[in-house]
């Protein structure tokens, strides 16, 4: 760490001397021009470089030679997620897996196959990060899960909407990743989190925030599936209640109400009385993860500064 004094030079401004062993590594001289790209209310950086307002672009090359179909998913959503630009698949038996891999390829939103050879799969991303907002994007979420659970209860009413319920799952999932994508990038990239009128010091819990929709979703999707077989109205009762934590929860959200989002929290103890009621246990464990995940939420809006 370097400690200078400010010099005052005219009217308006201050100068500051820059440590020379930073002037030598960077081959600078007098007269040559340095960058300085505010970081946050207290820091600023200073650069050698110009630095523009979009992340260089960043590739990546995979080889899926012996490696099985989730191994290789497990790779495309790590490179995803760490906003890599362009992902190039390498592997002899490519071919073969060209449907598999198609389809991991879909659960990203705008990562497309751009060239594909008997070798290889060049799959870009065709994000436009001018147009996107993670704010937008979290509020889909939230309005998709609002549609799941209202769409769960008819299920218990004996309408056939558990396909519709899992399309939308699906939905909420790549909107997650999408979501993650952005909030990872957000910690490196300065310019990207002024872009998404981002405060860095929220990242985790709007990361917190969207684990705990997608997890929602699934566990929605979850009882939806069970009640093909199931009729119990003690159980669309129950989700009844589940349906009301959620928009209050969400609303707590919306308007910063922590004595809202600590009222959810004490329904704890009433929802996990009514699932000792319940005969099917599978259900039962289902709407408690449901409970401590709106709870998770509620803890966020509790937490906040």
């Amino acid at each position: 760490m370097h400690i200078r004094k400010l010099v005052k030079a005219g009217q308006t401004s201050h100068t500051v001397s820059l440590p020379k062993e930073w002037i030598s590594k960077n081959k600078l001289k007098k007269g040559d021009t340095v960058y300085i790209h505010p970081k946050s209310d207290t820091e600023l950086l200073v650069s050698a470089e110009k630095t523009t307002k979009t992340a260089d672009k960043k590739e990546i090359t995979i080889n899926i030679e012996n490696k099985d179909i989730d191994t290789i998913q497990r790779d495309i959503t790590s490179a995803y997620l760490n906003n890599y630009n362009t992902i190039t698949l390498l592997g002899e038996n490519i071919t073969s897996r060209t449907k598999a891999i198609r389809k991991i390829l879909h659960d990203f939103v705008a990562l497309e196959i751009s060239e594909q050879t008997s070798m290889r799969i060049i799959a870009k991303d065709l994000l436009n990060m001018q147009e996107i907002s993670l704010y937008k994007t979290i509020n889909r979420m939230d309005l998709i899960i609002r549609t799941m659970i209202d769409d769960t209860i008819k299920t218990f009413e004996g309408k056939k909407l558990q396909e519709s319920i899992r399309f939308r799952d699906y939905h909420v999932n790549r909107l997650y990743f999408l979501a993650s994508r952005l909030l990872k990038g957000s910690l490196k990239n300065n310019e990207l989190a002024k872009q998404l009128e981002l405060d860095r010091g929220e990242v985790l819990s709007h990361w917190y925030l969207v684990v705990n929709l997608e997890n929602l979703a699934d566990y929605i999707k979850n009882i939806s599936e069970i009640s093909k077989t199931k009729k119990d109205k003690r159980i669309k009762d129950v989700i009844l209640s589940l349906q009301q934590n959620y928009l209050d929860v969400m609303k707590a959200r919306h308007n910063n109400d922590k004595i809202l989002a600590d009222s959810i929290i004490k329904r704890r103890k009433e929802i996990f009385i009514l699932c000792k009621k319940l005969e099917n246990q599978e259900i039962s464990s289902i709407i408690r993860a449901i409970t401590t995940t709106i709870n998770n939420i509620a803890k966020i809006i509790i937490d906040k500064e």
